[in-house]
């Protein structure tokens, strides 16, 4: 099978983004407080990404009232085709496990009896 290029940076991305993500969690504490001004900016960068949010989902302001996009901007056949799909694939999936899969009886095989480990691999 051969390696897609494509794939291996994909996962190579994941794993840059991953590791500068984490890279934090290792450093120590701050040996002083914060500054005021550190704070404060901290707190006006909180503001942002939450006024940022709504664009985030999908939301739009129609007339003063705010909607969200339902269908996360794709189109509803793309969806109604994947409903089905997943109904389809499903249906022959049950289909085929049970013309192919063979009831077992009520009762348990009896096999043999009980043998110790030294007499069953001598």
């Amino acid at each position: 099978m051969a390696r897609s290029p494509l794939a291996a940076i994909c996962v190579l991305a994941t794993l840059c983004c991953a590791m500068l993500c984490c890279s934090t969690a290792f450093l120590p504490s701050r040996s002083q407080p914060m500054p005021r001004t550190e704070a404060g900016a901290a707190v006006v960068a909180g503001a942002a990404a939450i006024a940022s949010i709504p664009d985030g989902a999908q939301a739009f302001s129609f007339q003063g009232k705010e909607y969200f996009d339902i269908w996360f901007g794709i189109e509803p056949l793309a969806w109604a085709v994947a409903g089905f799909t997943v109904v389809a694939y499903g249906a022959i999936l049950k289909n085929t496990a049970l013309k192919y899969n063979k009831p077992v009886g009520k009762k348990p095989l009896k096999v043999g009896n009980f043998l110790g480990k030294d007499k069953e691999n001598p």
